[in-house]
C-alpha cells in the first residue's frame, strides 16, 4: 500500500524552479531514502508534503489525503524533523515536549520518558542552551513522541554523533516494524545504503531514478584489473591508469568468471557497486545528456 504518493509534483518560485517533475511512492513500513545535492528539490518536496508550501502542479497524498486540502489532518498523524531546527529558544525542553504532545492531542508521558532516556536529552535546559546536536535530538523527540503513522525527516543526522546516529536508525527500524512509514532525506550516502530499502535520486527538480537496494540478485560490480587483454563484452571500461583498469559489469556468477577468464588479467578485485559509485554514475550520465 502506498502511504506517500507523489505524481508529477511541480513548484515554481516566480522564475525559479523548485521542482519540475517529482514522482515516487513510499509503501507502508518502508524506510525510504531521498537523495540529491543542495538545491535539487528535496526540501521543496518535503515542505509541499507537509503543507508548508503549495505545489504549482501535480498531486501528492499521504494516506490517501491530499497534502493541500487535508493538511491539518495529515499533520495530526505525521512526525516531522526539519533540516534547520528552530524552536522556542527560551522554553525548557520539558515544556516543549508537553506542548508538542498537546498539539497531537494525546498523553505520551511514558513514551516521552523512554525517548528522553534513549537519546540522553536534558529536559531541564532551555532550548537556546543546547548544542546543535542536542537541538536536533529534541526535534527528533518531538517527531517520534506521539507514535506517528508517517515520519518525514529532512537531514536528521546532521549534528548527531555516530552513537546517536546508530540509535536513531535503530529506533526508526523499530517504528517501521510497527507499521510506521519513513521518508528520509539525506546527504549521507553510506547511511542511506545501510538503512534504506529504496531510494529516490533527485537532480534539478526531477527524479533521475528510484533504486531498490534490497534487490541483490545481480548487483552491479566494480572490477579493478591489472594487465590483461582487450576488454570483452559484459565488462564496461570506466577508467585506466597504466596497467591498472577499472571496469563495471552487471554480470554475475559464471558469466562474470568467463568474462574475466577471457580478459586474462594478472590480478583483479571484484566488489559490489557502492551507493556513492551508484550516485555518481547516475549524476554523471545525466550531466552528459
Amino acid at each position: 500500500m502506498s502511504v506517500i504518493q507523489i505524481e508529477h509534483l511541480k513548484k515554481n518560485y516566480g522564475r525559479h524552479v523548485g521542482t519540475r517533475d517529482v514522482t515516487f511512492s513510499v509503501e507502508q513500513g518502508e524506510l525510504f531514502g531521498f537523495v540529491g545535492p543542495n538545491g535539487a528539490g528535496k526540501s521543496t518536496t518535503i515542505k509541499a508534503l507537509m503543507g508548508f508550501i503549495f505545489p504549482s502542479g501535480g498531486t501528492a497524498t499521504i494516506c490517501g489525503l491530499d497534502v493541500v486540502r487535508d493538511s491539518r489532518q495529515i499533520k495530526s498523524f505525521t512526525g516531522y524533523v526539519p533540516s534547520d531546527v528552530r524552536l522556542y529558544p527560551h522554553m525548557r525542553v520539558d515544556e516543549l515536549l508537553r506542548r508538542n504532545a498537546a498539539f497531537y492531542r494525546g498523553e505520551y508521558a511514558a513514551e516521552t520518558r523512554r525517548l528522553c532516556g534513549l537519546f540522553a536529552v536534558d529536559t531541564k535546559k532551555r532550548f537556546h542552551e543546547l548544542s546543535t546536536g542536542n537541538k536536533k535530538k529534541v526535534s527528533i523527540l518531538c517527531a517520534l513522541q506521539p507514535g506517528p503513522k508517517v515520519i518525514i525527516l529532512d537531514e536528521p543526522t546532521n549534528g548527531l554523533d555516530p552513537v546517536m546516529q546508530k540509535l536513531l536508525f535503530a529506533e526508526l527500524h523499530k517504528q517501521t516494524a510497527g507499521g510506521a512509514t519513513v521518508l528520509l532525506s539525506s546527504h549521507n550516502l553510506a547511511e542511506v545504503q545501510e538503512y534504506c530499502g529504496r531510494v529516490a535520486f533527485i537532480k534539478d527538480g526531477g527524479i533521475l531514478a528510484v533504486t531498490d537496494l534490497t534487490k541483490t540478485t545481480a548487483p552491479r560490480k566494480i572490477i579493478t584489473v591489472t594487465g590483461g587483454g582487450a576488454v570483452v563484452d559484459g565488462l564496461e571500461p570506466v577508467s585506466e591508469e597504466g596497467k591498472r583498469r577499472v571496469l563495471r559489469s552487471s554480470l554475475g556468477g559464471r558469466a562474470l568468471l568467463d568474462a574475466l577468464a577471457a580478459l586474462a588479467p594478472e590480478d583483479f578485485t571484484v566488489e559490489n557497486e557502492s551507493m556513492e559509485e551508484h550516485f555518481w554514475r547516475l549524476y554523471g550520465k545525466e550531466a552528459r545528456q
